[in-house]
């Protein structure tokens, strides 16, 4: 941004133009979406959304500081190796919460890689994200190895493990809403598709690899 609002005035303005933007962005995809358009939806002038943000990338970099925040809140600290850490089945059911932040900001999860290839700021702040995540989730998933929770997978197995859960994690909503564009008259954009469908191909990408399988919530063992 380029400045920081110190008004609540100031603030809810801000706040109207990512709204704003969010909308259009999920609605139409951010390549067809201009400041114009962004400005002339939320009520203000061009000249103000300038004053705020020096143009669409920076919007979007600032959505995706949003997303990341609220994945941050809905994980907390994960510990890897102690007694606090969650199971298999708590992370896939956490995965699974996270798919209504996936719809929220459905434009990152469906332009991601574009977006990245075309804004190298963004790009680094993503590899950062995505560098942090991976030596929690790495040091997690030893941790359920040390417990006997999965098989005796050696570190670069383990690690690759991960690293396709994570893979799978990005990119099954665009798929899914790929797949969901089917002859209904309403734009694929328009309509979520299946909810749960992260977390079912999740689950069958884990699940060989548990040593018992889990229980998901709600059902007895």
């Amino acid at each position: 941004m380029n400045r920081i609002p110190t008004t609540a005035t100031a603030r809810e303005t801000v706040a109207g133009i990512l709204q704003t933007a969010l909308t259009l962005f999920n609605e139409r995809g951010p390549a067809a979406v201009t400041t114009n358009a962004i400005a002339a939806a939320a009520g203000i002038s061009a000249g103000n959304l300038y004053y705020w943000f020096s143009g669409k990338e920076e919007i979007v970099r600032e959505l995706h500081a949003q997303l990341v925040a609220a994945y941050e809140a809905l994980w907390g600290v994960l510990e890897g190796g102690g007694p606090g850490r969650p199971s298999p089945e708590q992370v896939l059911d956490r995965l699974g919460r996270g798919a209504t932040l996936t719809r929220q900001y459905a434009f990152l999860a469906r332009d991601l890689f574009g977006l990245l290839h075309a804004d190298p700021v963004l790009a680094e702040q993503y590899r950062l994200v995505r560098a942090r995540r991976l030596v929690t989730f790495t040091d997690l998933a030893r941790g359920w190895r040390d417990h006997g929770d999965i098989r005796p997978l050696s570190d670069p197995e383990l690690d690759d493990l991960v690293r396709a859960l994570w893979i799978l994690a990005e990119s099954w909503f665009a798929f899914d809403e790929l797949d969901a564009d089917a002859p209904t008259g309403i734009p694929a954009r328009n309509r979520d598709p299946d909810s749960e469908g992260g977390t079912r191909y999740l689950r069958a990408v884990l699940t060989p690899y548990l040593s018992v399988p889990p229980v998901p919530s709600g059902r007895s063992a």
